[in-house]
């Protein structure tokens, strides 16, 4: 087996199971008033607004089902790579997919959809077995550029993050972290390649952020791209598709001289008229599209500002979708760590 089931301490559960008690009391208390004391210059709006308050609180109680007995489960990551990473052999592991979808730059910051992809690009997982697939649904040259950065800077931090094992892999997030950065650090080169690392990162900070300022100057004949050519998506209902291979080919390796993970710019044709059916349509692009580079057997759809915060997610999602004795569902938890506003709402 490559995953198990732990036992919750009874310290840890039963306390949320007295508060659960306890809100059924007062629930029951609300009902019995409500109930009992009907509004009878308005029977048809008391009566309604009780039906609605009924079916909110049987929906809160099937809610709290899974509460009751929360199962933590534990997975083993030597077991898999045992199992399927035998040494002298190729890697056995299912390759992976990995979608992530963008609209419009100047609502979701660049940046943030750079270290998604930064952090998707450092997972711990081979890296024939990886490919990223950025869906850019506003067809923006912004996000190209980013996305272009992007790639050239992963050279060097892909090789950093795996020659030291830091966490997370999202640069922006590693560098902001207030802790210990030296703990279980022993390479006596971490504390210099760390600072060299981090200015490159300000560097790439300042060319992301110039770039976002060009953009914002919004020219009336549209945007050309480096050979003079008009950028295909300046008109945003009406361009052909784009496909851009920035990672995966042509010999294209990080600074250590190693492979560097698939990474794909994707946006698709508009046409007045036709229903393109926004995220949905956007995903259906990004399929057909790794159908024919990749044919990855598993997906994973991210969004542009939610960073990979464990190396090893992948490695600890197959230990269930690859367990022969086990069945291949799986829901993990999103963890937001969003503490701006970085949209335009």
């Amino acid at each position: 087996m490559l995953s198990s089931k732990l036992p919750i301490a009874s310290s840890k559960i039963n306390p949320y199971r007295l508060i659960i008690l306890l809100r059924l009391v007062v629930l029951g208390f609300f009902f019995h008033y409500r109930i009992l004391n009907p509004v009878s210059d308005a029977y048809g709006l008391w009566m309604t607004s009780v039906i609605c308050e009924i079916w909110f609180a049987v929906s809160w109680i099937l809610d709290q089902f899974p509460k009751w007995y929360p199962i933590e489960r534990e997975t083993y990551l030597d077991r898999l790579s045992m199992r399927y990473e035998k040494e002298g052999k190729p890697s056995e592991l299912d390759a992976i997919d990995i979608f992530v979808s963008t609209v419009d730059p100047m609502k979701e910051p660049p940046l943030i959809t750079a270290n998604t992809i930064l952090s998707i690009l450092a997972v711990d997982y081979p890296v024939e077995k990886v490919a990223c697939y950025v869906s850019d649904d506003g067809a923006a040259m912004l996000t190209f550029e980013t996305l272009s950065e992007t790639s050239e800077f992963s050279q060097k931090w892909v090789p950093f993050c795996k020659k030291f094992i830091i966490e997370p892999r999202a640069p922006e997030w590693y560098f902001s972290q207030k802790m210990d950065y030296l703990r279980n650090k022993v390479h006596p080169a971490f504390v210099r390649e760390r600072r060299a690392m981090k200015r490159e990162y300000e560097e790439f900070k300042v060319r992301i952020n110039h770039l976002v300022s060009i953009v914002q100057k919004v020219l009336e004949e549209g945007w050309t791209t480096h050979d003079g050519t008009p950028w295909p998506g300046n008109n945003v209902r009406d361009h052909p598709r784009m496909i851009q291979v920035l990672l995966g080919q042509d010999g294209v390796c990080d600074v250590e001289g190693n492979e560097l993970p698939c990474l794909v710019y994707v946006f698709r044709e508009k046409r007045p008229g036709f229903e393109h059916h926004k995220k949905v349509g956007a995903m259906n692009s990004l399929v057909r599209v790794s159908a024919v580079l990749s044919n990855a057997p598993y997906l994973l759809n991210v969004d542009c500002d939610h960073y990979i915060n464990n190396s090893k997610a992948l490695r600890e999602a197959m230990c269930f979708m690859m367990d022969p004795t086990s069945g291949k569902k799986m829901r993990p938890p999103t963890h937001v760590e969003i503490h701006t506003k970085p949209y335009g709402s």
